[in-house]
């Protein structure tokens, strides 16, 4: 009798410990969604921001684009649009790596950094720049731009009537 209480016993002991490990796992699945979230919040914030700014100070495409060589301010003033931009791409980029962002949110917010470096002004200022970047992020970036020609985006909105 004693030694069927005690199977009894390690029994219910047995479906306590796989109930508590179910539930810290469905815990812990539930912490990683909720983290996601925060972080896909987090960049959609961070775009808006970055778009913006783009709102403020249209120029910024114009000058991008403009055959005429920018004034040091209007170099000063790309330049920084342009670190904020790709700051926000390293970030995410850092998420991705981290396994915060999946490879299909990654790849959406990555295709900005085709429209930031898509012309020849703005991949020399990323020359220019990229020391003060993740150097892993730095070797993606390089690696993504080789062999892309310039992109004809501020000149195409221009021409709109």
């Amino acid at each position: 009798m004693l030694e069927q209480l005690v199977q009894i016993a390690e029994l219910i002991g047995l479906v306590v410990i796989t109930c508590t490990l179910i539930f810290i796992a469905l815990q812990v699945k539930q912490g990683a969604d909720t983290m996601r979230s925060e972080a896909r919040q987090a960049q959609i914030n961070l775009d808006l921001a970055l778009v913006s700014r783009l709102v403020e100070f249209p120029e910024i495409g114009r000058i991008f684009s403009q055959a005429e060589t920018p004034t040091f301010e209007e170099k000063t003033q790309l330049m920084f649009w342009m670190i904020g931009q790709l700051r926000t791409r390293e970030h995410e980029w850092l998420q991705y790596k981290s396994g915060a962002l999946d490879q299909e949110t990654w790849e959406s917010y990555r295709g900005v950094i085709y429209f930031v470096l898509g012309t020849s002004r703005a991949r020399d200022m990323w020359n220019l720049t990229k020391a003060y970047f993740n150097a892993d992020f730095v070797k993606m970036v390089d690696e993504m731009m080789l062999d892309v020609p310039p992109i004809e985006y501020w000149d195409s909105l221009r021409e709109i009537a």
